[in-house]
């Protein structure tokens, strides 16, 4: 039986549309609330996510996107849009009564962090992200297209081996093809489909890369189908923005402190998507390059996002 975390003040459910978004007030209950906003999208949040905060410092909203994690039903797509999630945090933060919160993410959860903050910036403090994602199409089809082939060629060639020839002329063609595999009657097909395209995208995240662990943790979780299906579903869809909408609305957020760490060896979401967002910007953004990939987990990156949330809790 896995041990409870005594650092939970509060948790639960909150019912929008046919969902059930599950939810954890954690922390220390009288600090200013962070909002963690988790990636994929479809990944859900663990205790794992909990390692950059410091329970006695920092009062942090933990919540599982719709169709992720605990929130049910799992892989739902119906109503499962980047602004249903804009709508979930916005009823969340009415839900907890807080007034204003700060906002962290890294990767998806970035993207996520900024849509919020666009659509609702007189409720934000801050901005706290890290490996992030601006949903264009130059970097989805960085990943479908297979420009990290030059670092990775085994892994590639294992995820579009299984790509008929004719389906291969471009990224949304890959993206098609393995969403219909994720989607097939047939539960057997569609779990190996969503292991190999979970496989393609962690075989880029971290400096790390051993393909046996990688299999191995990779094919051990159980939520890879739900999760691919929704990740499909939103970059398919284009995240459900129109082409470079962040960026293009960024100055209505300009006034806001922002804070980015990036890893400089990221493969998923190549450094060059951080300085664009830091040019656009301005003055208001910090940005730390580190050496590290795309992970939080690795040293650099967890080591720089502890120090910069710690700060930003004094």
């Amino acid at each position: 039986m896995a041990e409870r975390d005594r650092h939970i003040n509060n948790k639960g459910f909150l019912s929008v549309a046919q969902h059930q978004l599950y939810w954890e007030d954690w922390g220390q209950a009288s600090a200013k609330p962070f909002f963690h906003l988790h990636g994929g999208p479809g990944a859900g949040f663990g205790n794992q996510h909990k390692l950059l905060y410091r329970p006695d410092r920092h009062r942090v909203i933990f919540h599982d996107q719709r169709g992720s994690g605990q929130s049910l039903p799992r892989g739902e797509l119906t109503n499962n849009t980047a602004h249903d999630l804009v709508a979930d945090i916005e009823l969340l933060r009415q839900h907890l009564g807080c007034e204003k919160i700060s906002l962290t993410g890294g990767s998806w959860g970035s993207t996520l962090a900024l849509l919020y903050a666009i659509t609702h910036p007189e409720r934000v403090e801050r901005l706290v992200i890290w490996s992030v994602f601006l949903a264009r199409k130059s970097e989805v089809d960085y990943v479908n297209e297979g420009m990290a082939r030059f670092q990775f060629p085994e892994a590639w060639e294992r995820f579009i081996s299984l790509v008929p020839p004719s389906r291969r002329h471009s990224g949304d063609e890959v993206m098609k093809f393995y969403a219909e595999q994720l989607n097939a009657k047939e539960l057997t097909q569609a779990t190996h489909y969503a292991n190999e395209w979970a496989l393609w995208e962690m075989s880029l995240i971290s400096l790390n890369y051993d393909q046996h662990r990688l299999e191995g943790e990779v094919f051990a979780d159980e939520t890879n189908l739900f999760s691919a299906r929704i990740q499909a579903h939103y970059l398919l869809n284009r995240c459900f923005m129109p082409e470079n909408y962040l960026l293009d609305n960024i100055k209505r957020i300009a006034h806001l402190p922002c804070f980015l760490v990036h890893g400089r060896y990221d493969m998923c979401c190549p450094a060059f998507i951080a300085t664009d967002l830091a040019k656009a910007y301005g003055k208001n953004l910090v940005l730390q390059m580190v050496n590290s990939g795309h992970t939080r987990n690795d040293p650099e990156m967890q080591a720089a996002l502890r120090a910069v949330l710690l700060a930003a809790s004094s």
